[in-house]
C-alpha cells in the first residue's frame, strides 16, 4: 500500500482548474491496484512513427554481440543482437525457451495474487512476480501474475514477443513493434529500447538516416532512445528527466556538482553508518532542483512572449523562488550525509527560447502536466516513509511546493487551449504519447528489487516509483487531460 493518497491531489488539481464537479473518465482501462497491471502490454503508440526513408545506412559500427536468453541452461540466443555502446536490434525472431521467467516473489505478506508460477493459470506463460515500484521498492509485500509469450505470435497485431534477457528485460514480453526483424528496416535495424525509467526494452522501432545516435556511447553516458514527440521522429540521446527539466538545444541539462559551502541549508538529519548512496542521491537531487530554477526562468519569458495573463506570469515567478529553497534544502542533505562541501557548478545557458504556443503546449504536458505531476506524488510519498524527522520536513515542504507547480503547469495548458482551441488536438496526441510512455516504463520497471533501505530515508527506489506513478496516471492525470481537454 502507498502511503499517501493520491484523492487530495486530484482535487486540488481539479479545483484549480475549475473542474472539480465533473466526473470524468480516463483514456483507457485502469485499474485501482496500487501496483498497476503487471503484464507489460500497455501501448499509446500508434500507426509508422518511424518509418524508413532514403538515405545512407544506419546500422551500428564497433563490436556487436549477440544476447543470449535468460534462464536458459544451456544459452539460447534471443535473436537480438547489441551494438557496440549499447542499442540491441533483431535480427530473426527466435522462440523464447523459457516464456514464463522463475518466480522471484520473496514477500507476499500483504495477500498479493500469486506465491508461485503455478497459482499464475488466468493465461499462458505465467509468472508470479514481486510487486515493486518505478525503480525498485517493494509495494507492500505483495506478489502478481505477469502472462510472457513464447512467440510472436501469442502477441497482438503491431506486436513482437521479446525474450527476456540482459538489457531486453527480465520477462518476456510482447511489446509494440514497427518492425519484426532488421530485415523490415531496408538499410536500418530493428533496434528496441529501455525507456528512462525501465529495467526492460518495450519498443520496437526501425533506426532512420535522421537519427543523431547510433549507440549510447554517443551520448556521454545517457541511453540513445527512439523520440516520438520531435520533428523528425528519431533514435536521438534521451532528454527526459522527472519534474522541471532546464533544456538547451532539446536536451536536459544539470550543473556539475562541485565543492561549495554557499548553496546548501544547513541541516542535521541522523547519519546511518553506510551514507555513499544517499549522498549521491540528494546531491543528483539538488542538480535537478538547480536546473528547475532555470526552466523556471525560461518559461516566464515564454509567458510573457505568449502575452499570458499576469497572474501565470506571478505564480511562475514564485515557483522559480521555491526551487532557489529546494536547491538549498537538497544540498544541504548532500553535505550533511557527504561530510564534505558540495554545490552546483555553472550552468550551460540556451541561447534561443522557444517562444511558439504549440511548442509551449507540447513542453506543459511531457514536463509539468506529466513528468512534475508524478514528481509531487513522489514527493508526498516520501515524506510519508521519511522515519527521519529533518528528511520527512525537507520532503514535506518540497511536495507542497511541487503540487502548486504541477497545477501552475495544467493551469497554464488550460490558458494555452482557450486562446488557440486549435492546439486541442495536438494536446490530446501529446497526453496519449506521454502516458502511454510513462506506463510502459512503470509496468516494467516495477519488477526491480526492494531498496528498504532507502525507503527509510526517504528516498523513493525504482519499484516504488512504479507504484506511484501507475496509480498517477490512472487516477489523476489520465481523468484529468481528458476533462480538460474536453472542457477547454
Amino acid at each position: 500500500m502507498l502511503h499517501s493518497s493520491i484523492r487530495p491531489v486530484r482535487h486540488a488539481l481539479l479545483a484549480a482548474l475549475g473542474l472539480a464537479a465533473l466526473a470524468c473518465g480516463p483514456n483507457k482501462a485502469t485499474s485501482d491496484d496500487d501496483d498497476g497491471s503487471a503484464d507489460g502490454s500497455a501501448s499509446g503508440d500508434t500507426g509508422n512513427t518511424g518509418s524508413v526513408t532514403d538515405g545512407p545506412p544506419t546500422a551500428c559500427a564497433g563490436v556487436v554481440t549477440a544476447i543470449d536468453q535468460a534462464y536458459s541452461e544451456p544459452p539460447v540466443a534471443s535473436g537480438f543482437e547489441r551494438c557496440d555502446g549499447g542499442i540491441a536490434h533483431r535480427v530473426e525472431a527466435v522462440a523464447c525457451a523459457v516464456p514464463a521467467a522463475p518466480t522471484d516473489c520473496v514477500d507476499n505478506t500483504g495477500g498479493g495474487a500469486c506465491t508461485a508460477n503455478t497459482d499464475c493459470t488466468d493465461m499462458p506463460h505465467g509468472s508470479c512476480r514481486q510487486d515493486v515500484s518505478f525503480g525498485g521498492v517493494l509495494v507492500g509485500g505483495t506478489c502478481s501474475c505477469s502472462y510472457g509469450c513464447a512467440q510472436d505470435s501469442d502477441c497482438a497485431d503491431g506486436e513482437i514477443c521479446r525474450c527476456a534477457g540482459e538489457g531486453l528485460g527480465p520477462t518476456s514480453a510482447c511489446i509494440p513493434a514497427e518492425c519484426t526483424v532488421d530485415a523490415d528496416c531496408g538499410d536500418g535495424l530493428c533496434g528496441v529500447y529501455i525507456g528512462t525509467c525501465s529495467d526492460g526494452a518495450f519498443d520496437a522501432r526501425c533506426t532512420t538516416p535522421n537519427d543523431s545516435c547510433k549507440s549510447d556511447a554517443d551520448c556521454g553516458g545517457e541511453p540513445c532512445v527512439w523520440i516520438d514527440y520531435k520533428d523528425p521522429k528519431a533514435w536521438a540521446c534521451n532528454d527526459s528527466v522527472c519534474g522541471r527539466p532546464y533544456l538547451v538545444d532539446a536536451t536536459a541539462v544539470l550543473a556539475p556538482a562541485v565543492a561549495r559551502d554557499d548553496w546548501r541549508e544547513p541541516l542535521s538529519p541522523t547519519l546511518p553508518p553506510a551514507r555513499t548512496a544517499l549522498a549521491a542521491a540528494w546531491t543528483e537531487l539538488a542538480r535537478m532542483e538547480h536546473a528547475s530554477i532555470a526552466a523556471f526562468a525560461s518559461f516566464t519569458l515564454q509567458l510573457l512572449a505568449a502575452g499570458a495573463p499576469p497572474e501565470l506570469v506571478r505564480d511562475t515567478h514564485a515557483a522559480l523562488s521555491d526551487e532557489i529553497l529546494h536547491a538549498h534544502l537538497a544540498f544541504g542533505l548532500a553535505c550533511a550525509y557527504a561530510g564534505s562541501p558540495v554545490g552546483p557548478g555553472p550552468l550551460p545557458i540556451a541561447t534561443t527560447i522557444p517562444t511558439d504556443r504549440a511548442t509551449m503546449l507540447v513542453a506543459l504536458i511531457r514536463e509539468a502536466c506529466v513528468c512534475e505531476t508524478l514528481s509531487a506524488l513522489e514527493a508526498r510519498e516520501a515524506a510519508a516513509i521519511a522515519s527521519d524527522p529533518v528528511v520527512q520536513q525537507v520532503w514535506a515542504r518540497i511536495a507542497a511546493d511541487e503540487q502548486r507547480h504541477a497545477e501552475l503547469g495544467w493551469r497554464t495548458l488550460q490558458w494555452l487551449l482557450r486562446v488557440d482551441p486549435s492546439l486541442r488536438s495536438l494536446a490530446r496526441d501529446t497526453f496519449t504519447a506521454a502516458v502511454a510512455e510513462a506506463q510502459r516504463g512503470a509496468d516494467h520497471d516495477a519488477r526491480s528489487p526492494a531498496d528498504l533501505e532507502l525507503r527509510r530515508h526517504g528516498l523513493i527506489d525504482p519499484s516504488l516509483r512504479a507504484a506511484i506513478w501507475r496509480r498517477g496516471l490512472a487516477e489523476l492525470i489520465d481523468p484529468c487531460a481528458e476533462a480538460l481537454c474536453a472542457a477547454a
